[in-house]
């Protein structure tokens, strides 16, 4: 892995902060859009506070702050799935006001996120399960975790 982060940073950790823009962003949106039967003026789609440049770099601040392992962990994780969505918009086509750079850079586009072109969390599985990079990155993703699970039980077998 990237400079030997792998080794040095607690697994678990790198892996809660690629999952946590979207454990944080995915249900504020959806909780907003079940609550109220629209998307909010500001929080209009499941990428907005946590997909940000401001949230990156709190969790920087925090991490050179504390010197904390599992806080370079988490931001790593967080780097990572920001430059996996930058990927996939670069692959796929996306409108302008649905564009991750909206999130990333908030506020210097206003003070919005990128709106979602889905109305249900049903509809937005689908639009996923049609999109080539998506699908890409889940069987890479499966191998790597595949692989790694492999090496932990050959080695804690011999």
């Amino acid at each position: 892995m990237l400079f030997g982060l792998r080794e040095r940073l607690p697994a678990r950790w790198l892996v809660l902060g690629c999952l946590l823009p979207d454990l944080i962003d995915k249900p504020l949106f959806y909780g907003l859009l079940w609550t109220r039967g629209h998307p909010d003026t500001l929080i209009s789609g499941s990428r907005s506070v946590a997909h940000s440049g401001v949230f990156a770099l709190a969790l920087l601040a925090l991490a050179f702050a504390t010197r904390r392992p599992a806080l370079w962990a988490v931001f790593a994780g967080v780097a990572t799935h920001l430059a996996l969505d930058i990927g996939g918009e670069l692959v796929a086509t996306s409108t302008a006001d649905s564009s991750i750079w909206i999130a990333i850079l908030f506020p210097a586009f206003g003070w919005r996120f990128p709106k979602a072109h889905f109305h249900s969390l049903l509809e937005h599985l689908r639009l996923t399960a049609e999109n080539a990079y998506v699908i890409a990155g889940e069987i890479a993703g499966g191998a790597i975790l595949l692989r790694a699970w492999r090496r932990r039980r050959k080695a804690q077998s011999s």
